[in-house]
């Protein structure tokens, strides 16, 4: 069967949405659609309904502790709201570095989107999205109802597949509430979305890591080149075994690989062993040239250690506490997830999880992380102080409480317009640090 690059595929998905897009202007012109409970929004397709209000209702009956996580949120949320928009700020400042401006970011990838950004999976990140909305927008149902703000509609929302849910609170009600239960509302998605990254972060890195470990600590060869030479291929190394050592310098890892290899010159004659997962093998070579002297073994290579699932465990390798949460929350950058196929031959299954089929539990582990990864992305970019979304909001009613306690002679509506043109103005500055990640290396 052929085999169809990117750009395809793409071609695929703008015919796909530009057909949806026609279908739906269509039957809401012909009045196909409200009649049946379902109302255009663009090209999105909101289905509401009042159905699942009781189920919300018992949900929401500990009212003290849906308070307390309330209050809980908005510490989380502002935190999170904080560290996003200077983590945003501290990126904008790289995109004009030389590194960048050779490989500046596709546009797509500036997306968290499946089926638009290439580093997202579309099945795991279709299901881990809908999970995510799901439940961030079920966590702003229950508030409501613990705040006693009637519930409109319930619904789903459809662009070609279902790709969320929503809750619809009365919005005459919500103006009325308190100015912190309101923020407390708007806070308790995103902070759901963050405290599930976390549930689901755990469950990956402990539950469903801590059963595999290498079939052996080392380098994996995943393959070799096609064009050019392969010292290792010519001498009948087989692909998926794994170097152990390189000319009597043992190999744990790939940094100790780059070490032992960087202390050889082409056309040095090396003795490597490698690990089959039953037998040692050892193997004497000529090593190549790779262009400048150095030496070439000639292999396509991996590091078969499980720290990067885990890097809290040893953070001093990623440069300490923050780099080994960036470094997990980058993995599908680094092509480490979901955990591709020819690594997978590279670990063992131990333990319990043992009994579950290996194809089973791979597919379990890749989705646990990526519903730690969407929920992520979606709190964090929820936190954002930028209307329409809820940190946007959160924004806007501290703003207000700010200029009622400091300024109390200032009129309602000049205070009104105070605090909608700070909101314009720092979700305009949000959203140009975005778009400044893709212009800035560009220019």
């Amino acid at each position: 069967m052929a085999e169809f690059g990117w750009e395809f595929w793409l071609l695929v998905a703008a015919i796909l949405i530009a057909a949806w897009t026609v279908g739906v202007y269509l039957l809401n012109r012909k009045g196909l659609l409200e009649p049946r409970g379902l109302h255009p929004a663009g090209p999105f397709i909101m289905w509401k309904t009042k159905r699942g209000r009781d189920f919300l209702d018992r949900l929401s009956r500990p009212t003290r502790f849906w308070k307390i996580f309330g209050d809980f949120s908005l510490v989380l949320v502002g935190l999170t709201m904080v560290g996003t928009t200077l983590l945003l700020a501290w990126e904008a400042t790289l995109v004009q570095s030389p590194a960048v401006r050779q490989n500046p970011p596709s546009p797509d990838l500036l997306l968290g989107l499946p089926g638009i950004n290439r580093l997202i999976p579309f099945g795991y990140g279709v299901f881990g999205l809908a999970i995510a909305i799901v439940l961030h927008e079920f966590a702003h149902g229950i508030l409501a109802r613990a705040a006693k703000v009637p519930l409109r509609s319930l619904g789903i929302l459809l662009f070609i597949v279902p790709i969320g849910a929503f809750v619809e609170p009365d919005e005459e009600e919500m103006k009325k509430m308190p100015r912190r239960e309101r923020a407390r509302l708007y806070a308790v998605g995103p902070a759901t979305n963050i405290v599930l990254a976390v549930i689901f972060a755990v469950l990956f890195s402990t539950v469903m890591m801590g059963s595999v470990s290498p079939v052996h600590a080392g380098v994996g060869i995943v393959g070799f080149p096609e064009d050019g030479p392969s010292p290792a291929r010519d001498a009948g190394i087989d692909p998926f075994t794994i170097i152990t050592s390189y000319n009597g310098t043992e190999v744990r890892s790939y940094a100790d690989f780059i070490r032992a290899r960087d202390l050889t010159k082409a056309n040095d004659t090396v003795n490597v062993t490698v690990y089959d997962g039953t037998a040692y093998r050892n193997v004497t070579l000529v090593l190549a040239d790779d262009g400048s002297g150095g030496a070439l073994l000639g292999i396509y290579a991996i590091d078969t250690t499980t720290e990067y699932y885990h890097p809290l465990s040893n953070p001093d390798r990623f440069g300490g506490v923050p780099g080994a949460v960036l470094t997990y929350i980058s993995l599908p950058f680094g092509g480490y997830a979901p955990i591709p196929e020819p690594r997978l031959q590279f670990y063992e299954i131990h333990g319990p999880l043992a009994a579950i089929p290996a194809p089973l539990f791979w597919l379990i582990g890749n989705a646990v992380y990526w519903l730690f990864w969407l929920n992520v992305m979606l709190g964090a970019t929820n936190a954002l102080p930028a209307v329409p979304l809820d940190g946007g909001y959160i924004f806007k009613d501290a703003v207000e409480g700010f200029l009622a306690r400091a300024r109390k002679g200032l009129g309602l509506e000049a205070r009104d317009r105070i605090v909608r043109n700070v909101s314009y103005l720092f979700a305009l500055f949000i959203l140009s640090l975005i778009l400044w990640q893709l212009i800035g290396p560009r220019i």
